[in-house]
């Protein structure tokens, strides 16, 4: 009887075992899967931040371009306000209009009104 109750204890410890390992994997398995959703998150911060930045870089190559049409427009008796009116409808007719350079026609507009001293529309200025 005794070698029954020694292989009964030992077969209590090996399941006892066996429960905390299970414990332990699915611990395990719950912070896997928290990491993955972790991950995927940040690759979706990632995408986000990816566009924002295509977009700047298009932002800031219009007020560039705006900054172009201005210096070639200015002559020795100060800014040709038709030559650069004109640069910057060609600019605008040369931009796309869907695609992240469509984001480059507000810019163009709103520095071009700026350079040429005009105040925005009530709407825009409003931001509605």
């Amino acid at each position: 009887m005794r070698d029954a109750s020694a292989q009964e204890l030992l077969l209590l410890s090996a399941l006892q075992e066996c429960r905390i390992q299970l414990t332990a994997a699915r611990k395990d398995e719950q912070a896997g899967a928290a990491l993955r959703h972790d991950l995927e998150a940040a690759l979706h911060r990632e995408e986000n931040l990816k566009s924002e930045l295509v977009l700047e870089r298009e932002r800031t190559e219009a007020v560039r371009l705006v900054l172009h049409a201005l210096t070639k427009s200015i002559g020795w008796l100060g800014l040709r306000r038709r030559l650069f009116r004109s640069r910057i409808a060609r600019l605008g007719r040369e931009t796309p209009d869907s695609g992240p350079q469509a984001v480059r026609h507000d810019v163009l507009l709103t520095e071009s009104r700026r350079v040429l001293g005009v105040t925005p529309p009530v709407d825009q200025a409003s931001g509605s």
